[in-house]
C-alpha cells in the first residue's frame, strides 16, 4: 500500500533513539532523534486533551454544509492547541486532517464527523496505553511475572491491540557499526542547490560513517507511531517507574537506580533537583509503608486482570475496569499526600485498606 504524505520515515539502530524524518510533502520534510526509547509513550499518556475537548464542544455542527469553512479552520486551530506539547503528536493529527479534509471523498458532515470522532479515541488510547505500560513494563507491578507473560497478560484483555502491520521499506542511511549518524543528514532548503550525487560519494568515502542502504519504518497515523515505539520498548526490556516525587511515570534509560523524573515540578526545577533533598520521598525500597502499599496495589491489580487465572478458566474474585481504574486514582492520590508528608504510614494504609473494602464480595 503505498503511504500518502504528510507520513514519517523511522529508523531504528542498536542505540535507545528513534530516528524519525517527518515528511510534510515530497520536498519538505523535518529531521529529529528521539532519544530515550518510550519516553514518548509515557509523555502521550500524560499528555492534557482537555482543552481539546472543551473547544469541540463549542463547534456547532448542525448545519455544516453551510458553516463547513469556519468549522474546518477551527479543527486546525484546536490541533494546534498541542504544539510543542510533545514531539510528535500534533504532526499525526495535522496529518489526520489532511488526508480526510484533502485526500478522502466523503461528505463534509462525515469528514467533520471523523475529526471529532478522531480525538475522542485518542483520550481513550491514551487509556490503553497507560494500562500497556503498567502491566507490561512497569518495575513496581506484577514484577513476579516475565516479560512474556505480562505481555500475554495484557494481550488477553487486549485483543485488539496487536492488529497492526507496520510497512518497512529500505533507503539509503548514514548508518556506521549499527548507529545512526545524525550529523551526516544532509538538510537543504531547496534540493537543486545541492550536488546529491558528490555529497553521497564524499560521505560515503569517509570509512567512519558511510552512507549505507538500511531499513524504515513507514509511519502514517499516531497509532502506528505509538505501536512502533511501545514494541520497541518490550522487545528492548525498557522499564518504567513511578517518579519518587509527582508520581508519574518516566522510562528507565538505563541500569542505573534513578527515583526521581527530569519533568519540571517547581518554578525551573525539575524533580530530580528537588527530590533528592525532600527527606519525605523514600523510595519504595526503604519505606516498609509503600511495599505495603505495592502489595495491596498489585493485589487489586490482579483482581482487575484476574490474573491468577489468566491461563485457566478458573473464575476469580474481579472487579471491572471501572471500578479499578476509579479506585486506583484514589489510590494514587492517597500516595503522593503520602509522599507530600500530608498522611503519615498509618493514615496511608488505613485508607487504602477501607477504600478496597468496597470491592469485596463478603463486604
Amino acid at each position: 500500500m503505498e503511504a500518502t504524505y504528510p507520513f514519517a520515515r523511522v529508523f531504528t539502530d542498536k542505540t535507545n533513539n528513534l530516528n524519525v524524518f517527518f515528511d510534510e510533502s515530497p520536498t519538505a520534510n523535518t529531521f529529529v532523534q528521539l532519544k530515550d526509547m518510550g519516553k514518548c509513550v509515557v509523555e502521550f499518556c500524560e499528555l492534557d486533551f482537555s482543552e481539546c475537548l472543551e473547544e469541540l464542544k463549542k463547534l456547532n455542527t448542525e448545519e455544516v454544509s453551510s458553516n463547513f469553512e469556519e468549522i474546518k479552520n477551527r479543527l486546525w486551530y484546536i490541533v494546534d492547541l498541542l504544539k510543542d506539547k510533545h514531539p510528535y503528536v500534533q504532526f499525526f493529527l495535522n496529518s489526520q486532517m489532511v488526508l480526510t479534509f484533502y485526500g478522502s471523498d466523503k461528505s463534509k458532515e462525515e469528514q467533520v464527523g471523523s475529526i471529532i470522532h478522531m480525538f475522542h479515541y485518542y483520550v481513550d488510547l491514551q487509556n490503553t496505553y497507560r494500562i500497556a505500560l503498567e502491566v507490561c513494563l512497569s518495575e513496581e507491578v506484577l514484577n513476579e511475572y516475565t516479560l512474556p507473560e505480562r505481555f500475554l497478560i495484557f494481550g488477553n484483555n487486549f485483543p485488539t491491540f496487536n492488529r497492526y502491520m507496520l510497512r518497512t521499506r529500505y533507503g539509503i542511511a548514514p548508518m556506521s557499526y549499527g548507529e545512526f549518524d545524525k550529523s551526516r543528514v544532509l538538510r537543504y532548503s531547496d534540493p537543486d542547490e545541492v550536488d546529491m550525487k558528490k555529497k553521497l560519494a564524499d560521505i560515503h568515502r569517509d570509512s567512519q560513517t558511510p552512507i549505507n542502504m538500511a531499513s524504515y519504518f513507514v509511519i502514517q497515523t499516531l497509532e502506528e507511531m505509538l505501536y512502533l515505539e511501545f514494541m520497541e520498548m518490550l522487545k528492548r526490556g525498557i522499564r518504567i517507574k513511578h517518579c519518587a516525587l509527582c508520581d508519574k511515570y518516566f522510562v528507565l534509560a538505563d541500569k542505573r537506580k534513578r527515583e526521581y523524573c527530569d519533568r519540571i515540578y517547581k518554578g525551573n526545577r525539575t524533580c530530580k533537583q528537588i527530590g533528592a533533598k525532600l527527606k519525605f520521598n523514600k523510595s519504595v525500597e526503604e519505606d516498609t509503608y509503600l511495599q505495603q502499599f505495592q502489595t495491596i496495589y498489585n493485589r487489586m491489580y490482579s483482581r482487575y486482570y484476574r490474573i491468577d487465572a489468566w491461563d485457566s478458566n478458573r473464575e476469580t474474585n474481579s472487579i471491572t475496569e471501572e471500578e479499578f481504574r476509579h479506585w486506583s486514582s484514589h489510590a494514587s492520590q492517597l500516595r503522593l499526600d503520602y509522599k507530600a508528608g500530608k498522611l503519615d504510614g498509618e493514615e496511608l494504609l488505613k485508607a487504602l485498606k477501607y477504600s478496597t473494602k468496597f470491592y469485596d464480595n463478603e463486604s
